[in-house]
């Protein structure tokens, strides 16, 4: 990646690269909180680095000569365009086994609290067993969620794999005809 502009204010930094980000140019923003520690901004200025293939599109994007940026755009970025292979994204379900993370770890303590041991009988010890019994029934449908989101994750993963080994299959690639 090379540095195609580099700003003091972080403000403009961060506008310049939502502009690229705007022309689909990855982009990405180097020294972005030093001179908050620093106290000077001039001494370590923020740097927008770009690929070296598409620096002198950034370029003519951030001087504001469309133009030139189009001309780039169609001329050497179509041709890369064309022998570019088809990606198959990563549909790893992981925020599924964190959900159930959630639920059991809170399920499981909870369902540690015990019973009153009091023998007396009379209205606080029947409230304090009611609301014990509310507390291990919630718990219990916690632990029954996150059983759920774990079968879930699994049958997602699955069908994802599924997928994915049917996209690879050189028959369903629309790419593998070129």
């Amino acid at each position: 990646m090379v540095t195609v502009h580099t700003y003091a204010n972080p403000i403009e930094a961060g506008m310049a690269k939502s502009l690229l980000d705007d022309y689909e140019i990855f982009c990405a923003l180097a020294d972005e909180d030093t001179n908050r520690y620093s106290g000077a901004p001039f001494a370590v200025p923020i740097r927008l680095l770009v690929h070296e293939d598409q620096a002198d599109q950034a370029i003519h994007i951030l001087s504001g000569n469309l133009e030139e940026a189009a001309k780039i755009d169609t001329g050497a970025g179509a041709i890369s365009r064309q022998g570019s292979t088809l990606e198959v994204p990563n549909n790893n379900p992981w925020e599924l086994l964190v959900l159930a993370l959630y639920f059991s770890l809170p399920a499981i303590c909870v369902l540690q609290t015990k019973y009153p041991a009091r023998v007396a009988t009379g209205w606080q010890v029947r409230r304090e067993i009611a609301a014990v019994t509310i507390i291990h029934c919630l718990g219990w449908l916690s632990l029954g969620l996150a059983a759920f989101l774990i079968v879930l994750y699994f049958r997602v993963s699955r069908s994802s794999a599924r997928q994915n080994r049917r996209f690879d299959h050189p028959d369903n690639n629309p790419d593998s005809s070129a």
